[in-house]
Protein backbone atom coordinates (compact mmCIF):
# COMPACT_ATOMS: atom_id res chain seq x y z
CA UNK A 1 0.00 0.00 0.00
CA UNK A 2 2.78 2.79 0.88
CA UNK A 3 4.16 2.20 -2.05
CA UNK A 4 1.46 3.56 -4.30
CA UNK A 5 1.30 7.28 -5.90
CA UNK A 6 -1.84 8.91 -6.19
CA UNK A 7 -0.04 9.94 -9.68
CA UNK A 8 1.43 7.69 -11.08
CA UNK A 9 3.45 8.47 -14.75
CA UNK A 10 2.39 5.71 -17.16
CA UNK A 11 3.99 5.41 -20.57
CA UNK A 12 2.79 2.97 -23.56
CA UNK A 13 6.10 1.08 -24.93
CA UNK A 14 5.13 1.54 -28.94
CA UNK A 15 6.08 -2.24 -29.74
CA UNK A 16 4.01 -3.76 -26.72
CA UNK A 17 0.86 -1.78 -27.29
CA UNK A 18 0.76 -2.30 -30.89
CA UNK A 19 1.19 -6.32 -30.18
CA UNK A 20 -1.92 -5.91 -27.81
CA UNK A 21 -3.83 -3.79 -30.28
CA UNK A 22 -6.48 -4.91 -32.86
CA UNK A 23 -5.66 -4.02 -36.03
CA UNK A 24 -8.83 -2.57 -36.71
CA UNK A 25 -8.27 0.00 -34.13
CA UNK A 26 -4.78 0.52 -34.84
CA UNK A 27 -6.13 1.90 -38.25
CA UNK A 28 -9.41 3.55 -37.31
CA UNK A 29 -8.24 4.99 -33.93
CA UNK A 30 -5.09 6.70 -34.04
CA UNK A 31 -5.52 9.37 -36.69
CA UNK A 32 -8.67 11.02 -35.08
CA UNK A 33 -8.58 14.20 -34.68
CA UNK A 34 -10.98 16.01 -32.11
CA UNK A 35 -11.16 19.60 -32.22
CA UNK A 36 -8.14 20.45 -33.54
CA UNK A 37 -5.94 18.56 -31.05
CA UNK A 38 -4.55 14.81 -31.15
CA UNK A 39 -4.76 12.24 -28.49
CA UNK A 40 -2.11 11.74 -26.37
CA UNK A 41 -2.45 7.93 -27.90
CA UNK A 42 -1.93 8.91 -31.38
CA UNK A 43 1.05 11.43 -30.25
CA UNK A 44 3.04 8.84 -28.97
CA UNK A 45 2.20 5.88 -31.57
CA UNK A 46 1.32 7.15 -34.82
CA UNK A 47 3.45 11.07 -35.29
CA UNK A 48 6.84 10.93 -37.19
CA UNK A 49 9.95 13.01 -35.16
CA UNK A 50 9.81 16.73 -36.06
CA UNK A 51 5.81 16.57 -36.78
CA UNK A 52 3.83 19.58 -35.42
CA UNK A 53 0.86 18.46 -33.08
CA UNK A 54 -1.12 20.00 -30.40
CA UNK A 55 -2.76 17.80 -27.31
CA UNK A 56 -5.61 19.20 -24.86
CA UNK A 57 -5.60 17.33 -21.35
CA UNK A 58 -5.00 17.69 -17.85
CA UNK A 59 -1.29 18.52 -16.16
CA UNK A 60 -0.84 15.16 -13.92
CA UNK A 61 2.58 16.56 -12.71
CA UNK A 62 4.69 19.29 -13.15
CA UNK A 63 8.41 19.95 -12.31
CA UNK A 64 9.69 24.01 -13.21
CA UNK A 65 12.94 25.54 -12.83
CA UNK A 66 14.64 27.79 -13.81
CA UNK A 67 14.76 27.60 -17.50
CA UNK A 68 12.69 24.69 -18.70
CA UNK A 69 9.59 23.18 -17.42
CA UNK A 70 8.98 19.62 -17.47
CA UNK A 71 4.99 18.20 -17.33
CA UNK A 72 2.91 15.11 -18.22
CA UNK A 73 -0.18 15.55 -19.97
CA UNK A 74 -3.13 13.32 -20.14
CA UNK A 75 -6.18 13.36 -21.82
CA UNK A 76 -8.30 10.73 -20.05
CA UNK A 77 -6.67 8.02 -21.36
CA UNK A 78 -4.16 5.40 -19.79
CA UNK A 79 -1.48 6.97 -21.74
CA UNK A 80 0.64 10.26 -20.00
CA UNK A 81 3.40 11.99 -22.40
CA UNK A 82 5.74 14.23 -21.23
CA UNK A 83 5.87 17.65 -22.33
CA UNK A 84 9.15 19.92 -22.04
CA UNK A 85 8.62 23.76 -22.83
CA UNK A 86 10.87 26.92 -21.43
CA UNK A 87 9.86 28.13 -18.28
CA UNK A 88 9.15 31.90 -19.96
CA UNK A 89 6.64 30.42 -21.97
CA UNK A 90 4.79 28.39 -19.64
CA UNK A 91 1.35 29.93 -18.45
CA UNK A 92 1.61 30.99 -14.44
CA UNK A 93 -2.00 29.43 -13.78
CA UNK A 94 -0.09 26.07 -15.12
CA UNK A 95 -0.05 23.65 -12.39
CA UNK A 96 -1.20 20.24 -11.12
CA UNK A 97 -5.00 19.08 -12.78
CA UNK A 98 -4.97 22.40 -14.44
CA UNK A 99 -6.60 21.57 -17.86
CA UNK A 100 -4.42 22.93 -20.80
CA UNK A 101 -3.70 23.36 -24.46
CA UNK A 102 -0.38 22.74 -25.79
CA UNK A 103 1.42 23.19 -29.13
CA UNK A 104 4.77 21.69 -30.13
CA UNK A 105 6.90 19.65 -32.28
CA UNK A 106 7.37 15.64 -31.32
CA UNK A 107 10.95 14.72 -30.33
CA UNK A 108 12.97 11.64 -29.82
CA UNK A 109 12.52 11.26 -25.56
CA UNK A 110 15.61 10.40 -23.68
CA UNK A 111 14.03 8.07 -21.95
CA UNK A 112 13.96 4.63 -22.29
CA UNK A 113 9.96 3.72 -21.21
CA UNK A 114 8.54 6.26 -24.37
CA UNK A 115 9.35 6.24 -27.94
CA UNK A 116 8.83 10.54 -28.59
CA UNK A 117 7.79 13.62 -26.15
CA UNK A 118 6.68 17.15 -27.21
CA UNK A 119 8.99 19.60 -27.19
CA UNK A 120 6.44 22.48 -26.31
CA UNK A 121 6.26 26.22 -28.09
CA UNK A 122 2.79 27.63 -26.66
CA UNK A 123 0.63 26.46 -23.76
CA UNK A 124 -2.82 27.42 -23.21
CA UNK A 125 -4.54 27.11 -19.55
CA UNK A 126 -8.50 26.42 -20.51
CA UNK A 127 -9.12 25.48 -17.09
CA UNK A 128 -7.73 27.21 -13.81
CA UNK A 129 -7.51 25.17 -10.85
CA UNK A 130 -7.59 26.23 -7.05
CA UNK A 131 -4.97 24.42 -5.89
CA UNK A 132 -5.50 25.93 -2.15
CA UNK A 133 -8.83 24.26 -1.82
CA UNK A 134 -8.45 20.97 -4.36
CA UNK A 135 -8.73 17.82 -2.37
CA UNK A 136 -6.03 15.84 -4.31
CA UNK A 137 -2.60 16.67 -4.44
CA UNK A 138 -0.20 14.93 -6.13
CA UNK A 139 2.36 11.85 -5.30
CA UNK A 140 -0.20 11.33 -2.27
CA UNK A 141 -2.88 8.06 -1.19
CA UNK A 142 -6.19 8.94 -0.43
CA UNK A 143 -7.89 5.70 1.20
CA UNK A 144 -11.48 5.08 -0.72
CA UNK A 145 -13.28 6.61 1.88
CA UNK A 146 -11.94 9.78 1.66
CA UNK A 147 -11.99 9.64 -2.39
CA UNK A 148 -15.80 8.65 -1.94
CA UNK A 149 -16.38 11.85 -0.58
CA UNK A 150 -15.49 13.78 -3.51
CA UNK A 151 -17.11 12.05 -5.94
CA UNK A 152 -17.94 14.51 -8.48
CA UNK A 153 -14.01 15.19 -8.57
CA UNK A 154 -12.35 11.67 -7.93
CA UNK A 155 -12.33 10.69 -11.67
CA UNK A 156 -9.32 13.07 -11.40
CA UNK A 157 -7.39 11.12 -10.16
CA UNK A 158 -5.33 8.17 -11.35
CA UNK A 159 -6.86 5.24 -9.73
CA UNK A 160 -10.39 5.99 -10.30
CA UNK A 161 -9.82 6.97 -13.96
CA UNK A 162 -8.12 3.68 -14.26
CA UNK A 163 -11.06 1.97 -12.79
CA UNK A 164 -13.48 3.13 -15.24
CA UNK A 165 -11.82 2.55 -18.15
CA UNK A 166 -11.08 -1.28 -17.29
CA UNK A 167 -15.26 -1.35 -16.16
CA UNK A 168 -15.49 0.08 -19.62
CA UNK A 169 -13.59 -2.85 -20.96
CA UNK A 170 -15.13 -5.68 -19.09
CA UNK A 171 -18.95 -4.18 -20.27
CA UNK A 172 -17.70 -4.69 -23.73
CA UNK A 173 -16.27 -8.12 -23.59
CA UNK A 174 -19.72 -9.02 -21.87
CA UNK A 175 -21.77 -8.08 -24.77
CA UNK A 176 -19.06 -8.95 -27.35
CA UNK A 177 -19.02 -12.50 -25.80
CA UNK A 178 -22.71 -12.77 -25.91
CA UNK A 179 -23.23 -11.70 -29.69
CA UNK A 180 -20.35 -13.53 -30.87
CA UNK A 181 -22.50 -16.62 -28.97
CA UNK A 182 -25.30 -15.18 -31.14
CA UNK A 183 -27.23 -13.47 -28.51
CA UNK A 184 -29.14 -11.08 -29.61
CA UNK A 185 -29.17 -7.54 -27.60
CA UNK A 186 -32.64 -6.07 -26.69
CA UNK A 187 -33.88 -2.99 -24.22
CA UNK A 188 -36.00 -4.23 -21.75
CA UNK A 189 -38.29 -1.81 -19.59
CA UNK A 190 -36.79 0.38 -16.60
CA UNK A 191 -40.78 1.03 -15.84
CA UNK A 192 -42.51 -2.05 -14.77
CA UNK A 193 -45.70 -3.26 -13.61
CA UNK A 194 -44.00 -6.26 -11.73
CA UNK A 195 -42.15 -7.08 -9.22
CA UNK A 196 -40.25 -10.02 -10.85
CA UNK A 197 -38.20 -11.26 -7.74
CA UNK A 198 -41.41 -10.95 -5.65
CA UNK A 199 -39.48 -9.72 -2.14
CA UNK A 200 -41.47 -6.41 -2.52
CA UNK A 201 -37.76 -4.46 -2.86
CA UNK A 202 -39.05 -1.89 -5.63
CA UNK A 203 -39.59 1.63 -5.86
CA UNK A 204 -42.81 2.82 -6.60
CA UNK A 205 -43.29 5.56 -9.17
CA UNK A 206 -45.78 8.57 -9.61
CA UNK A 207 -45.49 12.21 -11.40
CA UNK A 208 -44.17 14.59 -9.01
CA UNK A 209 -47.14 16.61 -9.33
CA UNK A 210 -50.45 16.68 -7.70
CA UNK A 211 -52.35 18.61 -9.48
CA UNK A 212 -51.56 16.03 -12.74
CA UNK A 213 -52.40 12.68 -10.46
CA UNK A 214 -55.60 14.84 -9.51
CA UNK A 215 -56.19 15.82 -13.16
CA UNK A 216 -55.30 12.09 -15.00
CA UNK A 217 -56.00 9.78 -12.04
CA UNK A 218 -59.75 11.33 -10.57
CA UNK A 219 -60.56 9.62 -7.73
CA UNK A 220 -57.59 7.33 -7.91
CA UNK A 221 -54.64 7.50 -5.96
CA UNK A 222 -51.79 9.35 -7.21
CA UNK A 223 -49.22 6.31 -7.59
CA UNK A 224 -52.44 4.94 -9.69
CA UNK A 225 -53.14 8.15 -11.66
CA UNK A 226 -51.00 8.19 -14.55
CA UNK A 227 -50.69 4.31 -15.79
CA UNK A 228 -53.83 3.21 -13.98
CA UNK A 229 -52.00 1.22 -12.14
CA UNK A 230 -48.78 1.11 -9.77
CA UNK A 231 -45.88 1.16 -11.55
CA UNK A 232 -42.26 0.64 -10.38
CA UNK A 233 -38.42 0.96 -11.37
CA UNK A 234 -37.41 -2.44 -12.51
CA UNK A 235 -35.56 -5.21 -10.57
CA UNK A 236 -34.89 -7.27 -13.34
CA UNK A 237 -35.59 -7.88 -17.25
CA UNK A 238 -36.21 -11.24 -17.10
CA UNK A 239 -39.71 -11.90 -17.33
CA UNK A 240 -39.52 -9.37 -20.27
CA UNK A 241 -36.82 -11.01 -21.65
CA UNK A 242 -38.70 -14.48 -21.77
CA UNK A 243 -41.26 -12.55 -23.91
CA UNK A 244 -38.70 -11.85 -26.38
CA UNK A 245 -37.15 -15.21 -26.41
CA UNK A 246 -40.54 -16.92 -27.30
CA UNK A 247 -39.80 -15.77 -31.03
CA UNK A 248 -35.85 -14.66 -30.59
CA UNK A 249 -33.88 -17.97 -29.53
CA UNK A 250 -31.32 -15.82 -27.35
CA UNK A 251 -31.41 -12.72 -25.86
CA UNK A 252 -29.69 -10.29 -23.52
CA UNK A 253 -29.84 -6.71 -22.16
CA UNK A 254 -27.56 -5.07 -19.80
CA UNK A 255 -29.24 -2.11 -18.33
CA UNK A 256 -29.86 -0.04 -14.95
CA UNK A 257 -31.72 -2.20 -12.52
CA UNK A 258 -33.10 -0.87 -8.73
CA UNK A 259 -33.58 -2.35 -5.25
CA UNK A 260 -35.23 -0.82 -2.04
CA UNK A 261 -33.55 -3.05 -0.20
CA UNK A 262 -32.46 -1.50 3.41
CA UNK A 263 -29.23 -1.86 3.27
CA UNK A 264 -25.54 -0.09 3.28
CA UNK A 265 -23.15 -2.99 2.87
CA UNK A 266 -20.16 -2.89 -0.02
CA UNK A 267 -21.97 -5.33 -1.95
CA UNK A 268 -25.63 -3.56 -2.14
CA UNK A 269 -26.31 -0.83 -4.16
CA UNK A 270 -29.83 0.57 -5.01
CA UNK A 271 -29.12 1.32 -8.61
CA UNK A 272 -26.61 -1.00 -10.46
CA UNK A 273 -26.34 -2.96 -13.37
CA UNK A 274 -27.51 -6.12 -14.19
CA UNK A 275 -27.01 -8.39 -17.30
CA UNK A 276 -28.97 -10.86 -18.36
CA UNK A 277 -29.83 -13.73 -20.97
CA UNK A 278 -32.45 -15.95 -21.61
CA UNK A 279 -32.50 -18.96 -23.78
CA UNK A 280 -34.99 -21.05 -25.37
CA UNK A 281 -35.18 -24.53 -25.83
CA UNK A 282 -33.34 -24.74 -23.04
CA UNK A 283 -33.78 -27.88 -20.79
CA UNK A 284 -30.59 -28.25 -18.63
CA UNK A 285 -28.46 -25.83 -16.74
CA UNK A 286 -25.10 -27.00 -18.43
CA UNK A 287 -25.89 -24.34 -21.13
CA UNK A 288 -26.28 -21.22 -18.27
CA UNK A 289 -23.47 -22.44 -16.36
CA UNK A 290 -21.03 -23.15 -19.39
CA UNK A 291 -22.31 -19.39 -20.56
CA UNK A 292 -21.98 -17.61 -17.60
CA UNK A 293 -18.15 -19.41 -17.11
CA UNK A 294 -16.94 -18.10 -20.48
CA UNK A 295 -18.50 -14.47 -19.65
CA UNK A 296 -16.52 -14.47 -16.24
CA UNK A 297 -12.85 -15.59 -18.20
CA UNK A 298 -13.72 -13.80 -21.77
CA UNK A 299 -13.90 -9.83 -19.52
CA UNK A 300 -10.41 -11.84 -17.50
CA UNK A 301 -8.68 -11.94 -20.81
CA UNK A 302 -9.78 -9.00 -22.07
CA UNK A 303 -8.60 -6.53 -18.98
CA UNK A 304 -5.52 -8.54 -19.52
CA UNK A 305 -4.69 -7.56 -23.24
CA UNK A 306 -5.93 -4.37 -23.13
CA UNK A 307 -6.01 -3.04 -20.10
CA UNK A 308 -2.64 -4.05 -18.00
CA UNK A 309 -1.52 -0.65 -16.80
CA UNK A 310 -4.78 -0.02 -15.86
CA UNK A 311 -4.28 -2.73 -13.95
CA UNK A 312 -1.04 -2.18 -12.57
CA UNK A 313 -2.22 0.77 -11.08
CA UNK A 314 -5.37 -0.67 -9.07
CA UNK A 315 -3.35 -3.20 -7.83
CA UNK A 316 -1.28 -0.81 -6.57
CA UNK A 317 -4.00 0.95 -5.23
CA UNK A 318 -5.39 -2.05 -3.19
CA UNK A 319 -2.04 -3.58 -2.74
CA UNK A 320 -3.45 -6.89 -5.18
CA UNK A 321 -1.41 -8.39 -7.81
CA UNK A 322 -4.40 -8.64 -9.88
CA UNK A 323 -2.38 -9.96 -13.50
CA UNK A 324 -1.23 -13.02 -10.92
CA UNK A 325 -5.17 -13.55 -9.97
CA UNK A 326 -6.65 -13.26 -13.40
CA UNK A 327 -4.42 -15.69 -14.54
CA UNK A 328 -5.36 -17.94 -11.71
CA UNK A 329 -8.94 -17.46 -12.89
CA UNK A 330 -8.21 -18.59 -16.28
CA UNK A 331 -6.47 -21.89 -14.88
CA UNK A 332 -9.47 -22.77 -12.83
CA UNK A 333 -12.53 -25.01 -13.88
CA UNK A 334 -15.67 -23.27 -11.76
CA UNK A 335 -16.40 -26.13 -9.21
CA UNK A 336 -19.86 -27.34 -9.07
CA UNK A 337 -21.50 -28.23 -6.08
CA UNK A 338 -25.58 -29.21 -4.61
CA UNK A 339 -27.09 -26.73 -1.62
CA UNK A 340 -27.11 -30.04 0.22
CA UNK A 341 -23.67 -30.58 0.17
CA UNK A 342 -23.36 -26.90 0.67
CA UNK A 343 -25.53 -26.89 4.03
CA UNK A 344 -23.70 -30.19 4.96
CA UNK A 345 -20.25 -28.65 4.84
CA UNK A 346 -21.63 -25.35 6.47
CA UNK A 347 -23.32 -27.28 9.23
CA UNK A 348 -20.54 -29.02 10.09
CA UNK A 349 -18.52 -26.08 10.51
CA UNK A 350 -21.51 -24.30 12.22
CA UNK A 351 -19.33 -22.81 14.77
CA UNK A 352 -17.13 -20.44 12.59
CA UNK A 353 -19.90 -18.20 11.70
CA UNK A 354 -21.25 -15.18 13.05
CA UNK A 355 -24.92 -16.19 12.51
CA UNK A 356 -25.40 -19.84 12.02
CA UNK A 357 -26.56 -21.55 8.93
CA UNK A 358 -30.21 -22.76 8.81
CA UNK A 359 -31.22 -25.83 6.72
CA UNK A 360 -33.62 -24.85 4.09
CA UNK A 361 -32.61 -21.36 4.70
CA UNK A 362 -31.09 -18.70 2.53
CA UNK A 363 -27.07 -18.41 2.53
CA UNK A 364 -25.58 -15.55 4.18
CA UNK A 365 -22.18 -13.67 3.05
CA UNK A 366 -19.78 -15.23 5.03
CA UNK A 367 -21.61 -18.63 4.56
CA UNK A 368 -20.99 -18.06 0.57
CA UNK A 369 -17.67 -16.34 1.21
CA UNK A 370 -16.62 -19.82 3.31
CA UNK A 371 -17.90 -22.17 0.51
CA UNK A 372 -15.69 -20.35 -2.60
CA UNK A 373 -12.90 -20.75 -0.02
CA UNK A 374 -13.01 -24.46 0.52
CA UNK A 375 -13.67 -24.92 -3.19
CA UNK A 376 -10.62 -23.00 -4.05
CA UNK A 377 -12.57 -20.55 -6.36
CA UNK A 378 -16.06 -19.89 -8.28
CA UNK A 379 -18.12 -22.21 -7.58
CA UNK A 380 -21.72 -22.91 -8.73
CA UNK A 381 -24.27 -24.18 -6.26
CA UNK A 382 -27.26 -25.73 -7.71
CA UNK A 383 -30.51 -27.69 -6.89
CA UNK A 384 -31.98 -25.04 -4.16
CA UNK A 385 -35.16 -25.90 -2.10
CA UNK A 386 -37.96 -24.65 -3.84
CA UNK A 387 -39.76 -22.50 -0.89
CA UNK A 388 -36.36 -19.88 -0.65
CA UNK A 389 -36.81 -19.47 -4.49
CA UNK A 390 -39.25 -17.23 -6.87
CA UNK A 391 -42.10 -18.86 -8.35
CA UNK A 392 -40.61 -18.91 -11.87
CA UNK A 393 -38.05 -21.29 -11.81
CA UNK A 394 -38.76 -24.98 -12.81
CA UNK A 395 -39.30 -27.47 -10.15
CA UNK A 396 -36.95 -30.71 -10.23
CA UNK A 397 -39.00 -33.49 -12.31
CA UNK A 398 -37.63 -36.41 -9.56
CA UNK A 399 -37.58 -33.95 -6.68
CA UNK A 400 -40.27 -31.69 -6.75
CA UNK A 401 -38.98 -30.06 -3.49
CA UNK A 402 -36.02 -28.78 -5.17
CA UNK A 403 -35.72 -26.01 -8.23
CA UNK A 404 -33.04 -26.23 -11.39
CA UNK A 405 -31.54 -23.40 -10.07
CA UNK A 406 -27.82 -22.16 -9.59
CA UNK A 407 -26.13 -19.14 -8.06
CA UNK A 408 -22.25 -18.40 -9.11
CA UNK A 409 -20.16 -17.69 -5.71
CA UNK A 410 -17.24 -15.89 -6.13
CA UNK A 411 -13.80 -15.35 -4.16
CA UNK A 412 -14.28 -11.34 -2.12
CA UNK A 413 -17.94 -10.81 -3.36
CA UNK A 414 -19.72 -13.79 -2.53
CA UNK A 415 -22.87 -14.20 -4.84
CA UNK A 416 -22.25 -12.35 -8.17
CA UNK A 417 -24.88 -14.61 -10.36
CA UNK A 418 -28.19 -16.41 -10.17
CA UNK A 419 -30.04 -18.29 -12.62
CA UNK A 420 -32.37 -21.38 -13.71
CA UNK A 421 -34.16 -22.78 -15.83
CA UNK A 422 -38.49 -21.34 -16.00
CA UNK A 423 -41.55 -23.22 -15.37
CA UNK A 424 -42.62 -23.89 -18.55
CA UNK A 425 -45.50 -26.25 -17.59
CA UNK A 426 -48.60 -24.33 -17.73
CA UNK A 427 -50.46 -25.87 -15.05
CA UNK A 428 -48.15 -25.78 -12.47
CA UNK A 429 -47.33 -21.89 -13.04
CA UNK A 430 -50.64 -21.15 -12.85
CA UNK A 431 -51.36 -22.02 -9.37
CA UNK A 432 -48.31 -20.86 -8.17
CA UNK A 433 -49.27 -17.38 -9.58
CA UNK A 434 -53.06 -18.08 -7.88
CA UNK A 435 -51.12 -18.62 -4.64
CA UNK A 436 -49.33 -15.62 -4.69
CA UNK A 437 -52.40 -13.76 -6.24
CA UNK A 438 -50.86 -12.66 -9.20
CA UNK A 439 -52.82 -14.39 -11.73
CA UNK A 440 -54.73 -11.42 -13.52
CA UNK A 441 -51.26 -9.30 -13.57
CA UNK A 442 -49.35 -12.00 -14.54
CA UNK A 443 -51.64 -13.32 -17.19
CA UNK A 444 -49.30 -12.36 -19.78
CA UNK A 445 -46.40 -14.45 -18.73
CA UNK A 446 -48.98 -17.64 -18.63
CA UNK A 447 -49.74 -16.74 -22.28
CA UNK A 448 -46.01 -17.26 -22.98
CA UNK A 449 -46.87 -21.02 -21.98
CA UNK A 450 -49.75 -21.42 -24.19
CA UNK A 451 -48.45 -19.35 -27.39
CA UNK A 452 -45.89 -22.08 -28.26
CA UNK A 453 -43.63 -21.11 -25.96
CA UNK A 454 -41.01 -23.38 -25.45
CA UNK A 455 -38.18 -24.31 -22.40
CA UNK A 456 -36.42 -21.43 -21.46
CA UNK A 457 -33.17 -20.94 -19.48
CA UNK A 458 -31.89 -18.05 -18.29
CA UNK A 459 -29.27 -15.88 -15.94
CA UNK A 460 -28.40 -12.29 -14.56
CA UNK A 461 -25.42 -11.16 -13.03
CA UNK A 462 -23.87 -8.15 -11.34
CA UNK A 463 -22.11 -6.12 -13.59
CA UNK A 464 -20.29 -4.07 -10.62
CA UNK A 465 -19.74 -7.08 -8.71
CA UNK A 466 -18.18 -8.56 -11.44
CA UNK A 467 -15.89 -5.74 -11.72
CA UNK A 468 -15.22 -5.54 -7.80
CA UNK A 469 -14.78 -9.60 -8.31
CA UNK A 470 -12.00 -8.84 -11.02
CA UNK A 471 -9.78 -6.21 -9.55
CA UNK A 472 -10.14 -6.93 -6.36
CA UNK A 473 -12.29 -4.15 -5.12
CA UNK A 474 -13.83 -4.70 -1.47
CA UNK A 475 -16.78 -2.19 -2.11
CA UNK A 476 -18.81 -1.49 -5.17
CA UNK A 477 -19.27 2.51 -4.31
CA UNK A 478 -16.18 2.22 -5.60
CA UNK A 479 -16.69 1.38 -8.89
CA UNK A 480 -20.46 3.00 -9.79
CA UNK A 481 -19.18 6.76 -10.55
CA UNK A 482 -21.73 7.94 -8.74
CA UNK A 483 -23.36 4.95 -6.12
CA UNK A 484 -27.59 5.28 -4.90
CA UNK A 485 -27.39 3.86 -1.36
CA UNK A 486 -29.83 4.42 1.31
CA UNK A 487 -29.67 8.00 2.61
CA UNK A 488 -26.71 8.94 -0.23
CA UNK A 489 -28.00 10.57 -3.37
CA UNK A 490 -25.76 13.07 -4.36
CA UNK A 491 -25.77 14.91 -7.62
Amino acid sequence: MAAFKNIKLLFVPLRIFLNKTPSSLQLNLYRFKYNEAYSVKSVLLDHPVGSDVVVKGWVKSIRKQKRTTFMHISDGGVEQIQVVIPSSACDEDCCFNSAVEISGKVVVSPKCNQPVEIQGEKIKVVGKLDLQSFPFGPRKYYPPEYVRQQIHLRPKTNTYSAILRLSSLISNALQTTLIQDNFVSVFTPILTSNDCEGAGEVFLIRPSSNEMCREMGGNRKPEESYFNKKVYLTVSGQLHLEAIAGGISKVFTMGPTFRSENSRSRRHLAEFRMLEAEIAFCNDLQPILSTIESLVKQSAKIILELGSLDLVTVGNYYNENLEESLNELLKFSFATISYREAMELLLKNRDSFKTPPRDGADLGSEHELFLVNHMGGPTFLVDWPANIKPFYMRTSDDAHSLVSCVDLLVPGVGELCGGSLRENRYDILKSRLQALNLEESLNWYLDLRKFGGSPTGGFGMGVERLIAYLLRIPNVKDIVPFPRTPHNCPM
